[in-house]
């Protein structure tokens, strides 16, 4: 605390002084330590003319300090921090720092915003959001109230709607079915896919109805987001939508849900219906399937939807399909499941995609020993500003994008057209569409024109963005004591990880879900629910 009042005491000093130094007509130079953009088609964001153009308004020189790839950017700023050697502006999850963010205020490191003197006047942009959007402000506000860090935020959180399950629609179109909005539909389309020839290549015996891979090494998404439709979540601690408690998968309902799900998916493996291969095969040995004409039912980001396209429509035995206006990729809103709701499974994105609070910069405290404290400031506020939003998304009028008679963003051929790189490389160049981790203000519409570029993503994007956010934790963090009290719940996972696929895929009886239950409680999986429960309500009072 003493090193919290000797630097108010430094602040003050500064905000008297420090605006005489801003006479000067050389621009300043603002050092801000993040990893640098390195991307396929410009490496640095000194070289993009977003910030060449942003130097110039602000008269500021922006040099970025962090190292250029992402490995390892943890230890990097650890290492930094050990130096006593600051930068003005740092980008950091401070979940990492022992103590979180305060202990970093604690330490010398971070700069509380609202002890600024004349705060909310300098970054009114930034206040204006967090005025307006609740949300937004329980996800930057610490548990004493103070704010210390500025992150990106999401106007419109349909943008997070990242994944989901999509359907071969030609398959159901050639059988007459309609798309499943429910468990029991997608059972019933599961079963004609399986006993009818859905591909059309003559052969009823060659279709995979449902299939999945091990993705990630460890999850298993595909079935995984099942578990919504029983409202659950696989493996992890999320609200419970009928008390707006937190809860664990095995512990909501006493279990019953929990049973009932893995109940269904054991169902339909012995029936056939699950690739026989879901749990264990890798990636690229499930693609192969999906993309050769082999899967009706499948995990897919819209990104997939894209890329696999193309070559799905190569495979297809019914040329009659292979139309670009012919639907083949159809993305499901989510399955309308026991509790009668089409909630998604969509790992908080929903909820926590209102603010990357997980990708915040601070204002350090050398700011202040620089005389830099209001330039910081006023480069923040003018990147949530409307014009430093259409900078930072855009890119510069004329150069990158230009607008027609309706005020819609196009972008110009230095984009489309570049001779080197594809549109999705040649962006970089110019703006942030696709990225935040910056204090911004996410464009839908600048991210879209990226992501969403054929029709059967638009539709599967709309459609993921359906579900019902119901289940979804926002982002809070843990005490210290709160995640010592979690510690179990590794070991949790794993015991109900084998036990629950065992019985998916007959090596062991459905009797052992009755005993896995009472296992979970033995190991302590209450006490990590009551730590979770303790930091919400931390955040709801904030």
């Amino acid at each position: 605390m003493k090193k919290l009042v000797a630097l108010l005491c430094v602040l003050v000093l500064a905000a008297t002084i420090v605006p005489m130094a801003f006479a000067d007509e050389e621009p300043i130079t603002i050092t801000y330590y993040r990893q640098e953009l390195n991307r396929n088609a410009v490496a640095t964001y000194s070289e993009t003319a977003w910030v060449k153009e942003l130097e110039k308004r602000l008269n500021i020189k922006l040099e970025i300090q962090g190292p250029g790839s992402s490995d390892d950017y943890n230890t990097a700023v650890n290492a930094m921090l050990a130096t006593k050697n600051y930068p003005d502006l740092l980008f950091y999850d401070w979940t990492q720092y022992s103590g979180g963010a305060l202990a970093g205020v604690e330490d010398g490191v971070i700069v509380p915003i609202s002890e600024i003197p004349e705060y909310k006047e300098k970054v009114p942009n930034w206040f204006k959001v967090l005025d307006e959007h609740p949300e937004v402000r329980h996800g930057v506000v610490e548990d004493d109230g103070s704010i210390v860090t500025f992150c990106h935020w999401e106007p419109n959180i349909a943008r997070s709607a990242y994944w989901g399950y999509a359907i071969r629609k030609d398959w159901l179109d050639r059988l007459g079915l309609e798309i499943p909005k429910t468990v029991d539909d997608m059972y019933a389309v599961l079963k004609a896919f399986k006993e009818n020839d859905a591909n059309g290549n003559g052969d009823a015996n060659d279709e995979i109805p449902f299939s999945c891979c091990n993705w990630w090494g460890t999850a298993h998404p595909g079935m995984d987001s099942l578990a919504a439709a029983f409202s659950l979540k696989v493996n992890t601690i999320y609200r419970d939508p009928q008390n707006d408690k937190m809860t664990y998968w095995t512990e909501y309902n006493n279990g019953e849900n929990f049973k009932a799900y893995v109940e269904t998916l054991t169902k339909w493996y012995s029936e056939g219906l699950i690739d026989i291969d879901a749990i264990t095969q890798k990636y690229d040995a499930w693609a192969a399937k999906v993309t050769g004409d082999q899967v009706g039912v499948f995990f897919c980001f819209p990104d997939n939807v894209a890329s696999w396209e193309e070559s799905i429509r190569q495979t297809l035995t019914d040329k009659s399909y292979g139309n670009p206006d012919d639907v083949c990729i159809y993305g499901l809103v989510p399955l309308t499941g026991i509790d009668g709701v089409p909630y998604n499974y969509d790992n908080d994105n929903a909820l926590v995609g209102y603010v990357g609070s997980g990708q915040p910069t601070v204002i350090t405290t050398a700011a202040v020993k620089n005389g830099h404290i209001d330039k910081c400031l006023e480069l923040i506020n003018y990147l949530y500003s409307d014009e430093g939003s259409e900078l930072i998304n855009w890119g510069v009028e004329g150069l990158s994008y230009t607008k027609d008679a309706d005020g819609n963003h196009i972008w110009t051929e230095a984009v489309t057209a570049d001779p080197d790189y594809p549109m999705s490389d040649a962006v970089f160049k110019y703006a942030l569409p696709t990225y935040g981790g910056w204090p911004k203000a996410m464009s839908y519409e600048a991210w879209g024109s990226m992501n969403l570029v054929v029709p059967d993503q638009i539709t599967t994007h709309k459609n993921y963005a359906a579900g019902d956010a119901g289940l979804d934790k926002p982002g809070f963090a843990l005490n210290i004591e709160e995640q010592e009290a979690t510690n179990p719940l590794t070991e949790i996972n794993t015991a109900v990880s084998e036990v629950y696929l065992s019985v998916i895929i007959g090596n062991k009886p459905i009797e052992e879900l009755d005993n896995l239950l009472k296992q979970v409680k033995g190991m302590g999986v209450e006490d990590v629910v009551n730590a979770y429960q303790s930091a919400y309500e931390r955040y709801l009072s904030r």
